[in-house]
């Protein structure tokens, strides 16, 4: 099942009341080394205090009598624990905030997630590693069929580990895919592909760059010897 913001909740960030003073605060952010932090009123969600807010319009940290009541908090809205991340990150994308607060079943606050835990849970969810590679391939409206080009990608002692696809070209009729592929070898991939006929606009370049001369000569060798 993919990841829910209840499972990717991340202990130790800061939590903050409605009656803290605002210089403690400030303090506590920026010992933390995070940018904001959840305001509470008992386990209700209120909004976050950011180092941004809490330093606009002064010179220096808000004075010991300012508590959070008095402080605009920014309205950053909470999650539900069981929303699947995946699903909103169109939601999350839209958010100026790095830090997104999360709420139980009882819209209750639970916890905090960062934008950048979702980015490296994105990275390993869509490959971004080390061995893999991506290739992008234009489609126009009477092309080729996914599974076809699938085929011929994994004809070439690749794998296709993911695979999108989005409008492209200046009536959007066309396709765009996007596959990310694991490959025994990239550089003879590529070439194949173009043979094949595929446009490619975008690839991954190739790990073995500068050789590519020498390459090209080996990969028409395999040409001939397939012949």
């Amino acid at each position: 099942m993919p990841a829910t913001f209840a499972s990717m909740i991340e202990t130790g960030h800061p939590v903050f009341g409605l009656d803290d003073p605002a210089a403690d605060v400030a303090r506590r952010l920026l010992e933390a080394g995070v940018p904001a932090a959840p305001v509470l009123d008992g386990d209700r969600y209120c909004g976050m205090a950011s180092l941004q807010g809490l330093f606009a319009g002064r010179k220096g940290f808000p004075s010991r009598t300012t508590t959070l009541r008095s402080v605009m908090l920014d309205q950053v809205p909470g999650f539900s624990g069981d929303a699947v991340v995946v699903d909103s990150l169109g939601a999350v994308a839209a958010l100026d905030a790095e830090v997104i607060p999360v709420l139980d079943e009882d819209m209750e606050y639970a916890g905090t997630v960062t934008k950048r835990s979702i980015l490296r849970m994105l990275s390993g969810w869509l490959h971004a590693d080390a061995g893999t590679s991506t290739i992008e391939i234009e489609v126009p409206p009477s092309g080729a069929k996914l599974s076809e080009i699938i085929a011929a990608i994994e004809k070439n002692d690749s794998f296709v580990l993911e695979s999108s696809s989005k409008p492209y070209g200046a009536t959007g009729e066309g396709q765009l895919l996007t596959f990310r592929v694991m490959s025994h070898d990239f550089f003879r991939l590529v070439r194949n592909l173009e043979r094949y006929g595929y446009l490619i606009i975008y690839h991954t370049p190739y790990p073995e760059s500068g050789h590519d001369d020498l390459r090209e000569k080996a990969l028409e060798f395999i040409r001939y010897m397939d012949m």
